[in-house]
């Protein structure tokens, strides 16, 4: 398989030394290919003139050099048309040995999948610290005004003061579910969160109003899931939005199934450096971007049967990663054939 055009379509959005765009191209068509972040077998794709062992060494050789996440976010960035963005939240998180493999995540929702745009890995089991948070976030606004974040959705991990204090400092908007036997304080009156919200009824949303929740005037809005539970959330802007913006917090654990098992099986890596890790992730994006950017094309090409719950079969991702795999193994997935995809790397 020809990686050139692949290279060129990323030249244009990468401006790195035109040897290291070369190997992204390769190293995103083996990925492809083997569907698998394992690098023993992403050398056998790399380049099939080269034996494994050099290729091996030249994987490591890139991933030991550093690759700024800022250029992926921006690459992200590019394919985003919206005026207005909602940013998620989460980690995921397996073990190797005894070490644990811990990343934490913002990506902007998109189409049922977070794309993301700033990691690390934790180097450590368990939540992340408001100072953690505090760092991954300066990275997303580098790239991305606040301006344009219509919402922060998060679960009930992340909360805290000094985290709502960071997100309202840098104006951005959270909309983060609280647990329910959070402390709410409106005016005189100090209760659980539950309390406050113990008389909904299915389907019923309640705006309580301003509240302080752990020091911070915010809104609070709740009601209750399709098993009785109830959703609590936190947010300073436009209330009735809140849970618009919040069911978009799902688009992030569709984009940890696509990393893992329903596509590169991130948990096969064997990598456990975290600079080296991180890096290994960006080209994990990259490949991500691309097939649900295929994805998003052969499903505007063909009326796909929903299932009876009104979801697609497949995801965008997963329809534009078995067209990917499909046209670079076999040369073609129906009518398509790698010509018809490579524009769809470009943002142009």
């Amino acid at each position: 398989m020809n990686h050139k055009p692949v290279r060129d379509a990323l030249q244009a959005h990468f401006d790195l030394d035109a040897r290291r765009v070369e190997f992204i191209s390769r190293f995103i068509i083996a990925l492809l290919k083997v569907r698998s972040v394992n690098l023993a077998q992403i050398a056998t794709a790399l380049n099939g003139f080269a034996k494994l062992e050099s290729n091996a060494r030249r994987v490591k050789r890139f991933l030991n050099v550093d690759f700024a996440q800022d250029l992926i976010a921006r690459f992200v960035l590019s394919f985003i048309t919206d005026a207005k963005i909602v940013l998620t939240m989460d980690r995921t998180n397996w073990q190797f040995g005894v070490v644990h493999i811990n990343f934490l995540v913002i990506g902007i929702a998109h189409n049922g999948i977070a794309l993301p745009v700033a990691w690390v890995n934790l180097e450590k089991a368990g939540n992340s610290n408001a100072a953690e948070r505090k760092t991954i976030l300066e990275r997303v606004l580098k790239v991305i005004p606040a301006s344009r974040i219509q919402g922060f959705a998060a679960d009930r991990e992340f909360i805290g003061s000094a985290w709502f204090e960071t997100l309202l400092e840098n104006a951005v908007n959270p909309v983060i579910r609280i647990k329910k036997d959070t402390v709410l304080r409106q005016r005189t009156r100090s209760a659980p969160a539950w309390v406050w919200f113990n008389n909904l009824k299915q389907g019923e949303i309640k705006e309580l109003g301003k509240a302080k929740v752990m020091g911070i005037r915010v809104f609070v809005i709740g009601t209750l899931t399709e098993d009785g539970e109830y959703l609590l959330l936190v947010t300073i802007k436009r209330p009735s939005r809140a849970l618009m913006i919040y069911a978009q917090r799902w688009n992030i654990e569709t984009l940890f199934a696509a990393l893992k098992t329903r596509g590169f099986n991130l948990e096969e890596t064997r990598m456990v450096h975290k600079d080296r890790s991180e890096r290994l992730f960006a080209l994990l994006v990259i490949a991500l971007v691309w097939a649900v950017r295929v994805g998003e094309f052969v499903s505007s090409l063909t009326r796909i049967a929903l299932k009876k719950n009104g979801s697609p079969p497949r995801s965008v991702f997963r329809v534009g990663l078995d067209t990917l795999r499909q046209i670079l193994l076999s040369g073609c997935a129906g009518r398509l054939v790698l010509d018809d995809v490579i524009p769809l790397l470009s943002s142009s």
